[in-house]
């Protein structure tokens, strides 16, 4: 028997031998499958990469695009202590790769990506309506530098919900070009197609911001004109909503020169013109303080007000003033020229054809609303 079982051994040693080395080239082949497989997805790879390297980012259309108001923070992420990986300055180009709720993920022209509000990117037509507001109001005379009273922010219309595009710091300066009395709109107003009633009524200031050359609006009741406090507590309470230093005198114990003032206030809450008294302010060395040297009252003056240095008329060379007053449902043009200490009325007449300097919306009417596209 174990003559036996030994030659049966010897007979199968052959076949289980081969069937070792028909394994042994099956798992061989298999090993050079998966190298094979290796290669081919690193080849891929690789190629992806060169490619990506010849084209960082897709071509972008201006539709694409979005534009930063100033000082916008981008996050690593949503959670509230994640870290600012940048700040974006004024008008920074960039896309939205993703959006979630409110926030958006963007990436700038220059390759910053981060988390951001959504509320704090203009889109294309926004950005491009706010171009054509700067553009209208190039030619438009400043009225006086005026001061955020704290944290205040630029709009694109004045409406309170209205886009921003810039924040004031407080005590930052701007130039005044205009005043507007709008209709107070919910803020439903922004997607709809007509104006829903108003609940209330706002004055806004239309206004230049002299680090960007860009124009837009801010609440009125929010800035004041930056007069030294010793002229403005004369105003007893009543809005400057134009003012302009037209001259100055010699404090006769100090030798310290004293700014003229020429400035002009508006009246009740509602009234849809801009100011109703102009007022000249000189410094008094005998009395040591500033008095009211010409004031004219119950006006329906509207701005803007031009001042026209080095100004000829029959009272001398001094510095002009030109007002546009309401009459009987019709504009007229005021002048008057300030010489020798004095000011002096010169003409008055109707105003016949385009006027010099429209701002937007016009004179004697509230500003109408259209909402933007």
């Amino acid at each position: 028997m174990l003559a036996g079982l030994l030659l049966l051994t010897a007979h199968r040693a052959p076949m289980v031998a081969a069937q070792y080395v028909v394994h042994a080239r099956k798992m061989d082949w298999s090993r050079s499958r998966v190298r094979i497989l290796q290669r081919t997805v690193v080849a891929v790879l690789a190629a992806g990469v060169l490619a990506g390297c010849g084209n960082e980012s897709p071509t972008l259309t201006e539709a694409d695009m979005f534009y930063s108001r100033n000082r916008v923070e981008l996050y690593t992420g949503l959670e509230p202590d994640a870290p600012v990986v940048a700040v974006l300055d004024f008008d920074t180009r960039a896309s939205i790769l993703e959006t979630h709720r409110s926030f958006v993920r963007v990436r700038t022209v220059a390759g910053q990506e981060g988390w951001t509000p959504r509320t704090l990117l203009l889109d294309s037509d926004l950005r491009r309506a706010l171009r054509e507001l700067t553009n209208q109001t190039t030619t438009l005379p400043g009225q006086g530098l005026y001061r955020a009273h704290d944290t205040l922010n630029v709009h694109t219309q004045p409406y309170r919900w209205a886009p921003t595009f810039y924040q004031l710091e407080k005590d930052e300066s701007f130039e005044m070009l205009d005043r507007m009395l709008v209709d107070r709109l919910p803020a439903m107003a922004a997607t709809a197609t007509t104006p829903p009633e108003p609940t209330g009524l706002d004055h806004w200031y239309l206004v230049r911001l002299p680090k960007l050359g860009q124009t837009g609006w801010l609440i009125a009741n929010m800035a004041y004109a930056d007069i030294p406090l010793e002229v403005a507590m004369l105003a007893q309470g009543r809005p400057i909503v134009a003012y302009f230093p037209i001259g100055s005198v010699a404090d006769e114990d100090t030798g310290e020169a004293k700014t003229t003032w020429l400035w002009f206030q508006s009246g009740g809450r509602e009234q849809v013109h801009d100011f109703e008294r102009m007022l000249v302010l000189r410094w008094d060395s005998r009395r040591d303080r500033y008095v009211v040297i010409r004031q004219n009252s119950n006006l329906t003056g509207y701005l803007p007000v031009e001042v026209i240095p080095n100004f000829e008329s029959e009272r001398g060379v001094g510095v002009g003033v030109r007002i546009l007053l309401e009459k009987n449902g019709q504009m007229h043009s005021r002048s008057h020229v300030y010489t020798a200490n004095r000011v002096y009325q010169l003409e008055e007449k109707p105003v016949i054809g385009a006027l010099p300097h429209v701002p937007p919306g016009g004179f004697g009417a509230r500003y109408e609303f259209s909402p933007v596209p």
